[in-house]
């Protein structure tokens, strides 16, 4: 019984020896019992359930249920026929339901008044609730869940939805790939942009020309699952192994709105306040015919990220402008930066083609001119060169230009392109002309002279640090 404007409740059991007299007559608690509860849903599954093997799965004939409920019947405590009347539907529920089998026949079957199939008919509707959890209390299947582990194995737990934000190029793909998952059976990979939607996401109904049983051709229209439905479906049918879906460039497309009800979902179970083999599944279960009845194959079956399906998410700092991630939205996600280190990186040594600078020189030297230039600019540090902005064929005379002193030009001294180039450079064009064409230092002919010598002076000094280690 809940306790009034509180989430606790009392757990009331019945003495027999008080059924016969006034508040405590069965027929008294019937009437409160079986009464509709109101809308109100409340979890309590934690403390309530019953058992599997209060439920008979075994096929049964009409005839077959009929006896069993007329010994039950027969057998009953004074009192308690009508109540065995409910056990009865409860426990045979599962194969009365399936085999559509009628109240009355099963009553009549058991030579019983046939008022009492009025009694039998609520037993079922009790069943149907506790079967699909609609007010709390749901029936726990052992031995199915037993079976599942001896065939499939625990599941693994700890799953999270992890959001790794950095300046381009700083590696936050290259993280995912050699720190989480890089088996591509076990992930999978999407890309948000304006356009992308919760249908494309989670899935749509779609046309499909499917044969009928006599070999004909229709068009139907079906439900198509979307990457995470297709990800929520192998996680749930493979419990012993860890799987990822990756979301790339979550700002760039409306998450809040791709997402829809399963926002919901991202509150995951920690281990703080609940059992080990829970930690990571989601907190709360959501309604979603189409999804349930893919992943589960019924379609009221609450729909939850299992505890071995990970959300991992990439997010350029330099994008923040595109769609705004929401307060609510984001505490759902244990965030990490990807560090923008070139000192632990080999790349860095890669020398730039057709100039005496290393690659990591220069961007270092160029971090710290952004950060310098642009102390107003709440952005600024999102305008750095990250350790993979650029690759290695890309440092090559015919698309070092293009590719990333177009990006200082156009982003990051976009304001004042003076601070670095120097005063025959006029436009892009003269930049990119001047670079590929120059047959000395290339660097050299574009950039301003004190920033060039900082950036030799800079090659020298590790020059000297690498001699002395």
């Amino acid at each position: 019984m809940k306790h009034k404007e509180r989430l606790s409740y009392d757990c009331i059991g019945i003495r027999a020896a008080d059924e016969n007299n006034g508040e405590y007559h069965l027929s008294v608690l019937n009437n409160k019992f079986y009464k509709l509860p109101t809308n109100t849903k409340v979890d309590i599954k934690k403390y309530i359930k019953i058992k599997d093997s209060k439920v008979e799965n075994r096929n049964f004939t009409i005839s077959e249920l009929g006896n069993i409920l007329k010994e039950m019947y027969s057998n009953a405590e004074n009192k308690m026929q009508v109540a065995s009347i409910h056990i009865f539907g409860i426990k045979y529920g599962k194969n009365i339901i399936q085999k559509a089998f009628k109240s009355l026949d099963i009553v009549k079957a058991a030579g019983i008044n046939e008022s009492y199939s009025t009694e039998l008919q609520k037993a079922l509707n009790i069943y149907r609730c506790l079967e699909q959890n609609s007010y709390g209390i749901y029936i726990s299947d052992e031995n199915a869940i037993k079976e599942e582990k001896e065939v499939l194995g625990e599941r693994k737990t700890g799953a999270e939805n992890i959001l790794l934000y950095g300046v381009p190029g700083s590696g936050k793909s290259h993280e995912i790939k050699t720190k989480y998952c890089n088996d591509e059976k076990m992930m999978e990979r999407v890309v948000f942009h304006p356009d992308y939607t919760y249908s494309d996401f989670v899935g749509q109904i779609l046309p499909r020309v499917e044969k009928d049983k006599d070999g004909n051709e229709k068009l139907k229209y079906v439900f198509t699952p979307g990457p995470f439905t297709r990800m929520l479906k192998k996680a749930q049918e493979d419990p012993s192994n860890h799987y990822y879906l990756v979301i790339e460039e979550l700002n760039r497309g409306n998450a809040p709105a791709i997402f829809g009800e399963i926002f919901q979902l991202l509150d995951r179970k920690d281990e703080d306040e609940f059992p080990a083999e829970e930690v990571g599944e989601s907190e709360y279960g959501i309604s979603n015919y189409d999804v349930a009845k893919e992943v589960y194959g019924d379609e009221n079956h609450p729909v939850r990220i299992p505890s071995n399906m990970n959300i991992l998410a990439t997010m350029n700092t330099a994008d923040q402008n595109v769609f705004t991630l929401d307060t609510a939205f984001l505490r759902r996600w244990s965030t990490r930066q990807i560090e923008n280190n070139f000192e632990k990186s080999e790349h860095s040594k890669d020398m730039i083609d057709g100039t005496k600078v290393s690659w990591g020189t220069f961007a270092t030297v160029i971090n710290d001119m952004i950060i310098d230039s642009n102390t107003d600019m709440v952005s600024s540090a999102d305008k750095r060169l990250g350790i993979y902005f650029a690759k290695k064929k890309e440092l090559d005379a015919d698309k070092f230009s293009e590719k990333v002193l177009k990006h200082l030009w156009d982003n990051a001294f976009r304001m004042d392109p003076t601070v670095i180039f120097n005063e025959s450079c006029k436009s892009l064009e003269d930049v990119v002309s001047k670079y590929e064409t120059s047959e000395a230092d290339k660097l050299e002919s574009v950039l301003r002279t004190e920033v060039y010598e900082k950036m030799l002076l800079k090659m020298k000094q590790r020059n000297i640090e690498n001699d002395e280690k």
